[in-house]
């Protein structure tokens, strides 16, 4: 049975500040007088039963206070009520607040406004009048001899504080917080009307007009409260806090509030992804592990480009490359994503990822038998790395992912670019979280230089006669990652992958891989032997006698002897310009593809038989920079462009004087090592592709598959794919 309270004439009610007195009951809730003497309507809705019996003989309490009282201790609620009969006693000279509620010899001198005495008067005398009591309290003895307490006295300032805080904040003020079972929601000490408004007023905030300060902002609440005729006390020390709440989710600068404001109207919600390649993520992270540079002998630092597919996990695409890596990298990850890949593994070695080309056939295995085959197969033969054209991309907001030219290839395939909110590395968990699963991977290697700085041994990185171990190139760097992606992180059950109808299986990444193809049916695929330059940027430029000159280089090969003399409108409109494919990675040659055959043709630097050193982008940049700082730009002019530019790459990867440029040229090795594999594969593909088109008497192209192929594991026999047919 509910317990009820009678409220009658003659009770209490505890309100914000205190005890009030019922003086009168009607249909819709009670009269009260409160402290000051005035009246004031409690609506019965806003009345709570005071569920503890309590020493202010209230019987019910107004109902936003209830949640506070709920929250405190036993001894808490002793202590508010102990403070606010002192507080109560000063300021009126009673301690239950009200006159007709008055104990004996009530009021005393000086307490009280009868007596004519300033505050800090009473203060003072309340001060001593507690500490008295204090000291005769039998109980609080035995507490400082036990050493659980060390009050003695109570001083006048505390007093007088008490009576400051009950002012600002009514009953709220004199909790004290240590006594509090947990924090306290704001919907406990502050008003609807007060969050209501304050939220409000924090929402105008969205970036078009400039922010303000918390002063400026509680201005504007009270405004806002006054007009609809709400003039209640607020906690201060509460609602500082809820603005700095409101304002630290708003933002604190206009950037942050345009951006928080336009989420009601952009794509920021998170969505089932349920088919393979519908949202490839992409990140890059710095490798916790040191590599050794041939060239200048010392360890250096790289970062690690990675594609997963959200749908299943598996790794589609695993680069190592230079540090602070560009739109170049970004793009060349999308054209590893792409192509399907596979791994050799005979007896103890082991080769590097190759293109495969697609797979024959895919019949996904339903049985939970073949689901987990792959965690109980040998490692030896071919190990499959699906590709695939993603539908979306989900990064961050990393320059090389919002560059121009990363804009340009995603167009080129009618890719989508999702962005994930800034500062919100969950928004793109899955490769977040392929990140620390790498360090199972680099743990193993020399030259594991931990987390943090706090976690790197002495000896890490050293290549002298204190060296534990030698360290791994990029490249053997690379190998192993990727052996690490093929041979376990995708034979290894992961407990976030289920499938529908069967979700106790252990699926591992690839097995998930099948089975959500059975469902979506096929994956496209771009299969030109010459992909590769899809990926690149395009230059225009004028073939001359000499040649076409692009950033004071000239290049020149025979296949341009036919558009020495290419009339205006040819290849675009507005000119007479040719395009070539350019890569930023290698610059000592470009490539035009050949209108006659299709084929795509290199066409080399004039001086790149006179080269040194890598030549990048930025390495010419700064060569030449060099040049016209010693000879003027002039020189550049001159016939002898070409090998003073040679001559100074030269002069920059071997002076050791410039320790600055030494990371640069390292980058600079790293990226034309990995350019030349990229473009050798990718000629060697042409080749291959042009072999099947005039195959020799007596051969076909054509590979009979076993008939017991399934899923990922098939692939041709034959070294590349029947490119006609694809």
């Amino acid at each position: 049975m509910v317990d009820r309270v009678v409220l009658e004439i003659g009770r209490t009610v505890l309100v914000d500040d205190g005890p009030a007195v019922v003086t009168s009951l009607h249909v819709a809730g009670v009269t009260v007088r409160v402290l000051d003497g005035s009246s004031r309507v409690v609506e019965w809705p806003d009345l709570d039963q005071l569920r503890e019996p309590n020493r202010a003989d209230a019987g019910a309490v107004i109902r936003r206070l209830q949640p506070l009282w709920s929250c405190m201790s036993e001894a808490g609620k002793e202590t508010t009520l102990d403070r606010l009969e002192v507080v109560l006693e000063i300021v009126t000279g009673f301690r239950r607040g009200h006159a007709e509620l008055a104990d004996g010899g009530e009021p005393r001198e000086p307490f009280g406004p009868a007596w004519g005495v300033s505050l800090t008067t009473r203060c003072t005398r309340m001060a001593a009048l507690l500490t008295d009591e204090l000291q005769n309290d039998r109980g609080h003895r035995r507490r400082l001899d036990a050493g659980s307490s060390r009050r003695t006295s109570v001083s006048a300032s505390t007093v007088y504080n008490w009576v400051v805080r009950w002012r600002q904040d009514g009953l709220v003020g004199l909790v004290d917080a240590r006594q509090l079972r947990g924090r306290v929601p704001f919907d406990v000490v502050l008003s609807t009307e007060f969050r209501s408004a304050a939220a409000l007023v924090v929402g105008q905030l969205d970036g078009s007009t400039s922010t303000v300060n918390i002063d400026e902002l509680m201005r504007r609440i009270r405004v806002r409260m006054l007009a609809v005729g709400l003039d209640e006390p607020v906690p201060q020390r509460a609602s500082l806090q809820y603005l700095s709440q409101l304002m630290r989710e708003r933002g604190h600068t206009t950037r942050s509030q345009r951006t928080r404001s336009l989420r009601g109207t952009t794509g920021y919600s998170h969505v089932p992804v349920v088919r393979i390649g519908e949202v490839v993520a992409i990140d890059a992270t710095r490798a916790d592990v040191l590599v050794y540079d041939e060239r200048s002998g010392k360890p250096i630092s790289v970062e690690i480009l990675t594609a997963i597919d959200v749908a299943s996990r598996v790794v589609l695409a695993l680069r190592v490359v230079a540090r602070s890596a560009d739109s170049v990298d970004a793009s060349l990850l999308m054209y590893d994503v792409m192509r399907p890949m596979s791994q050799l593994v005979e007896g103890t070695t082991y080769r590097d990822w190759r293109w495969a080309g697609i797979p024959e056939g895919i019949a996904p295995p339903f049985t939970p038998a073949v689901w987990n085959s792959l965690e109980d197969a040998t490692l030896q033969g071919e190990h499959p790395i699906p590709g695939l054209t993603p539908d979306a991309i989900r990064s961050d907001h990393g320059s090389i992912f919002v560059s121009a030219a990363f804009e340009d290839v995603l167009r080129k395939f009618q890719i989508d670019l999702l962005l994930s909110r800034g500062k919100r590395p969950t928004d793109n968990a899955h490769v977040e979280r392929w990140h620390e699963t790498l360090q199972r991977a680099v743990q193993q290697l020399p030259g594991y230089k931990g987390r943090n700085p706090s976690q790197r041994g002495s000896a890490t990185g050293r290549i002298d006669a204190g060296a534990i171990e030698p360290l791994v190139t990029a490249t053997e760097l690379q190998r192993h990652l990727r052996a690490f992606v093929a041979l376990d992180y995708h034979r290894t059950w992961h407990q976030g992958l289920v499938y529908p109808g069967v979700e106790l299986e252990r699926l591992t990444p690839l097995s998930l891989f099948d089975a959500l193809h059975a469902v979506t049916g096929r994956i496209h695929v771009p299969q030109d032997p010459d992909l590769l330059y899809e990926f690149l940027p395009v230059r225009w430029g004028t073939v001359g006698g000499s040649g076409v000159e692009f950033h004071n280089l000239t290049y020149d090969a025979p296949v341009l002897d036919g558009f020495r003399a290419v009339r205006s409108g040819e290849f675009r409109r507005q000119d007479s310009a040719v395009p070539f494919f350019y890569d930023p990675h290698d610059v000592s040659r470009i490539w035009f593809r050949d209108p006659a055959t299709g084929t795509v043709v290199e066409v080399p630097w004039r001086g790149a038989h006179l080269l040194s050193a890598p030549m990048t982008d930025a390495t010419r940049d700064r060569a030449i920079g060099r040049i016209r700082a010693q000879r003027g730009a002039g020189m550049l002019k001159r016939g002898a462009a070409t090998e003073l530019i040679a001559r100074e790459l030269g002069a920059l990867s071997t002076n050791a004087g410039l320790k600055e440029w030494r990371a640069q040229l390292a980058a600079a090795q790293l990226r034309v090592e990995q350019s030349r594999r990229d473009h050798d594969e990718a000629q060697a593909a042409i080749a291959e592709a042009a072999s099947l088109d005039n195959p020799a008497p007596g051969t076909s192209d054509f590979v009979a598959l076993p008939e017991d192929s399934a899923g990922l594991s098939v692939y041709r026999d034959d070294e590349w794919p029947d490119l006609r047919e694809l």
